[in-house]
């Protein structure tokens, strides 16, 4: 009767613990992440009596988690992937919403820019026409600055966020790693044999699933531990020890954070790495959109302002004077040296430094280069980040560098004492990045905007023939024609020695200065060389057409009177629907719609892709809850089964007793 009676206990002891399983499930069915438990019953061994095996009750061998771990590293994927998308897609939005409020857009600030330019050539002379000119200049100025302004602050935004979600990285990862020790603790530092400590093991599962939200995290079991690796290989949690993530400035750019892992004083930039999660998704905000943004913002600005002070220069303004700016020069000093950024890493001892000037501005790219010192301290490579392409190079820093992609680069060889490079020294080069934040307009007077041209041409009085001559295109004031002001050095005279021949003459000594120029007449003749080298190169052109007479003459003088010509008025508007920009492909206003059509389409991609991210994600987290979370329906059938179980089991103990009872009293 004893073994009837320890057989009743086990079995009470046994649906005890079931009670207290289903129990602890029905009470955790509402907490996140907890998985499903379950008592696992089995009988213990039987024994021999009389020839025959008798059992020997039953036992709980564990209370088991129920998991499947290939949905639990799904989920964790899932949780990467799906963050990313929300964290990339909630900064496109941002953006997409700024360049699209014409409050702070650029577009309409163009159209009113160069409306008014087409008003000053339709009145030259006013100088109230000429001052809205001025105005809405320094109106569109004002308005690059203002975005470049609300692109800093979205950077400064980043980078905030950035720092705080590194710190709740490392407040995981320490959790993770606690979590570690204190279920080693519990089963063994083996991880073997001993009995589960589920709740810990929920608990650490959540925090890696949160660990997954931020940041793509490869789990690896290690005995008891969890160890947890950043990308593909940098170790976040080994074990007990975890690694502490910090936002460090990028080695070029200070006001750019990257994700840095710190073990025993070793910091580690892993932003490279970091490709899921919420910072995947600000990194690949960063560097898909509001990077490139600045670069194509500050390219327009770079573009019209230098295309407008060229030809404000070929002008003449209303005191008969060569124009000046208009807008800053694009190669000012601080403009220059800010467009290098050396790297944090150089040799202490390097002193070289480097200046970017823009040559062309319908050739530059909306990319950043990397200009690296080789190993000799002399050589040199520079490389277009865009698509890793060697654009130019060198086999010592006194090599001319020659023009790439619209820029030049000067490195400082000229300085006294020049500059001094080092071997390994590297220098991040941003041609417009900062484009749009120092554009500004200088010109103040509305006298000095140059509206007339700088040539007038006239045929002299006596001519025979039907000859006439009109100013063409001028390409250069800065030649010597034009030194002395308000006047060409000398003024020009072209004199026809036959109907098909003519000779360009000194007009104040009747000097010869080229000889024997063929002309055809009847039709419309371009006069003068655009090539700086043949000596009928005078840095403009005139129009002659007709059938001139030998003998014939027409005078070339400067146009310093004009007050109603509104020739180079015509050309700086012309400029608005020019394709001066990405090598005659687009306009100002083409280049910007490009940017905001770009913001928009990544925009519509991130929105799409968030949305089916959550789908998949909402799929395995149905997945996950069907095997592990807690039924209660099937949990209360289990609590009656259970329940009547232990009544029946405490039934047997009782039939015992009796039975010892009667057995006892038999004896008595």
């Amino acid at each position: 009767m004893a073994d009837l009676l320890r057989i009743a206990t086990t079995g009470l002891l046994a649906y005890q613990g079931s009670l207290n399983t289903t129990g602890h499930n029905i009470a955790n069915a509402g907490v996140e992440g907890y998985s499903r438990q379950r008592a696992e019953l089995v009988s213990l061994p039987g024994q021999n009596l009389s020839g025959a095996v008798f059992g020997n009750g039953v036992d709980i061998a564990t209370v088991s988690r129920i998991v499947d771990q290939f949905v639990t590293s799904q989920l964790r994927t899932d949780t990467s992937v799906y963050y990313r998308a929300e964290a990339l897609n909630g900064w496109n939005e941002q953006i997409d919403a700024l360049f699209a409020d014409s409050s702070i857009g650029i577009s309409d600030r163009i159209d009113a820019f160069f409306g008014a330019l087409q008003d000053g050539a339709s009145d030259p002379q006013s100088i109230a026409v000429r001052t809205v000119v001025l105005d809405s200049a320094t109106t569109l100025t004002q308005r690059f600055q203002t975005l470049y302004g609300r692109l800093e602050d979205m950077n400064d935004g980043l980078n905030t966020q950035l720092t705080a979600l590194a710190k709740e990285i490392t407040a995981l990862a320490s959790g993770v790693a606690e979590l570690n020790r204190q279920i080693a603790m519990r089963v063994g530092s083996s991880g073997a044999g001993g009995h589960q400590p589920n709740d810990l093991l929920d608990q650490r599962d959540r925090l890696i699933e949160r660990l997954a939200g931020l940041v793509d995290v490869q789990a690896v079991a290690d005995g008891s531990a969890i160890n947890l690796y950043l990308g593909k290989g940098h170790a976040l949690v080994t074990g007990t020890q975890a690694s502490a993530a910090v936002a460090v400035p990028d080695r070029f750019d200070p006001g750019k954070l990257q994700l840095a892992l710190e073990l025993n004083g070793a910091t580690s930039v892993v932003s490279y790495a970091a490709t899921e999660g919420q910072v995947g998704g600000l990194l690949a905000f960063r560097d898909e959109l509001l990077y490139p943004a600045f670069n194509a913002l500050g390219r327009v600005a770079l573009a019209l302002t230098d295309d407008i002070n060229a030809q404000n220069r070929l002008g003449v303004d209303l005191d008969g004077d060569l124009g000046g700016l208009v807008f800053s020069d694009v190669n000012e000093q601080i403009a220059a040296v800010l467009r290098a950024r050396p790297a944090s890493d150089n040799d202490p001892a390097s002193t070289g430094g480097v200046r970017v000037f823009i040559e062309d501005t319908a050739k530059l790219t909306t990319s950043d280069y990397r200009l690296d010192i080789g190993s000799d301290g002399a050589s040199w490579r520079l490389v277009r980040l865009q698509d890793a392409t060697l654009v130019a190079s060198g086999a010592s820093l006194g090599d001319t560098l020659v023009t790439v992609d619209g820029f030049t680069l000067d490195l400082n060889l000229s300085e006294v004492p020049p500059g001094n490079f080092v071997a390994g020294d590297s220098f991040l080069i941003e041609p417009t990045r900062r484009g749009a934040q120092f554009v500004r307009t200088v010109m103040s007077r509305a006298e000095d905007l140059a509206l007339a041209a700088p040539v007038r041409a006239a045929a002299l009085t006596g001519n025979l023939g039907t000859g006439s001559i009109a100013p063409g295109e001028t390409f250069d004031t800065g030649t010597a024609i034009f030194a002395t002001p308000g006047q060409l050095s000398p003024p020009l005279l072209i004199r026809f020695s036959s109907a098909t021949q003519f000779d360009v003459l000194d007009a104040n000594t009747s000097a010869v200065l080229v000889a024997g120029l063929g002309f055809i007449p009847g039709t419309a003749n371009t006069l003068f060389s655009r090539d700086s080298s043949d000596p009928d190169y005078f840095s403009f052109q005139v129009a002659l057409a007709g059938e001139p007479a030998a003998g014939d003459a027409f005078r070339i003088d400067y146009n310093g009177g004009g007050t109603s010509d509104n020739r180079n008025a015509l050309l700086m508007a012309a400029l608005q629907s020019a394709d001066t920009m990405g090598n005659g492909s687009a306009s100002y206003q083409g280049a910007y719609r490009d940017l905001v059509a770009a913001t928009g389409s990544l925009t519509q991609r991130s929105r799409i892709d968030m949305q089916s991210s959550l789908a998949v994600l909402d799929q395995t987290r149905e997945r996950r809850e069907s095997l592990s979370g807690v039924n209660l329906d099937e949990e209360a059938a289990n609590l009656i089964r259970f329940e009547q179980a232990y009544n029946a089991s405490a039934q047997v103990i009782s039939a015992a007793r009796a039975v010892l009872d009667a057995l006892f009293d038999a004896l008595g």
